[in-house]
């Protein structure tokens, strides 16, 4: 149900060694890239014109915690194989603004296996333009009526591109038209782009913000980085050297960086291929509905064009039984 808060999924978790310090240091790395205050699109409140002006008093200024979101992979409905000793990571990117936490609800629901019931493939045009996040949250009103057909009470849906989809990944995020067409398409372009504004903002007032000494160290590894990036295929190794010369330990960095450095083309951070929506009813009722929050919409995400200007999308309904 949320935009800014979600679920690692479990092959990320085991990768990480199912321990709460390289999970943590994992979203430090993503803030490292989306710092807060950074001047996002999204977060340019005079230029959302779909708030009130008394909604733009206390609308968050959470774009980076969106964008962290979408490149850690996070997503809103995950499944694990039960195991009572590894845990379930729900990670939550900002539960404070202004002084008022968020309220987060979660579900944990157990199913011994599936029934597909349903399946298709969509083909989704896409426009003439190589970065583009495209809203998928039109084709849920058809998939809740499959949902009342075959009367399913709890199950899932899932949104998974085709396994010869390049270039592209599904995220299930808020899609604000600032946020979507500005800030994603910014970050696909150049992923340091608002890790460099930060740090040339750090630069400017230093000695305004505190712990600057850190920070302007902060500022200078941000600099390492930007030309050990220009080194192309050589980069990952010319940015850890600069991070040792800097005597700085920052965990998991390199692996960030070592996406960035993979061309595009491979994959855009951790963003994956499958989205998944809850199908949940109570004991009275029919069939179940298909769980989405209110600013949740399934995003198709591109960073380059395919050949065709078409992509593939497999569409399936799961019964839990």
């Amino acid at each position: 149900m949320h935009t800014t808060a979600g679920f690692l999924e479990q092959s990320l978790a085991t990768k990480l060694g199912n321990k709460p310090e390289g999970v943590d240091h994992l979203v430090r790395s993503a803030h490292r890239l989306f710092p807060e205050g950074a001047p996002y699109w999204h977060d340019r409140m005079e230029l959302r014109n779909e708030l009130t002006a008394e909604q733009r008093k206390f609308e968050p200024l959470n774009a980076d915690s969106h964008l962290a979101f979408i490149c850690l992979g996070l997503c809103s409905c995950a499944l694990y194989e039960f195991d009572p000793d590894d845990p379930i990571y729900f990670i939550d990117l900002d539960g404070e603004f202004q002084g008022t936490f968020r309220s987060r609800k979660t579900l944990a629901v157990g199913y011994n296996e599936t029934r597909c019931v349903h399946e298709d493939v969509l083909s989704i045009r896409m426009p003439r333009k190589d970065q583009h996040a495209l809203d998928l949250s039109q084709h849920l009103n058809d998939l809740q009526a499959l949902v009342n057909k075959h009367n399913i009470h709890r199950g899932l849906v899932t949104f998974e591109l085709d396994s010869n989809e390049k270039n592209a990944g599904i995220t299930v995020n808020e899609y604000e038209t600032l946020l979507v067409e500005r800030d994603i398409t910014d970050v696909l372009k150049n992923p340091l782009r608002y890790m460099l504004d930060h740090a040339s903002e750090l630069v400017r007032h230093p000695f305004t913000l505190p712990g600057k000494a850190k920070k302007v160290l902060t500022y200078e590894l941000h600099l390492a980085i930007r030309d050990g990036l220009r080194l192309a295929s050589r980069s990952v190794s010319a940015v850890e050297y600069m991070v040792e010369r800097l005597g700085m330990r920052l965990p998991l960095l390199e692996s960030v960086i070592d996406r960035l450095a993979t061309p595009l083309e491979t994959r855009w951070m951790n963003l994956g291929t499958t989205a998944r929506f809850l199908i949940n009813a109570g004991n009275e009722e029919p069939h179940g509905r298909i769980t989405t929050g209110t600013y949740q919409s399934p995003i198709l995400i591109q960073w380059r064009r395919p050949d065709s200007d078409m992509r593939n999308l497999r569409v399936r309904l799961l019964q839990f039984v």
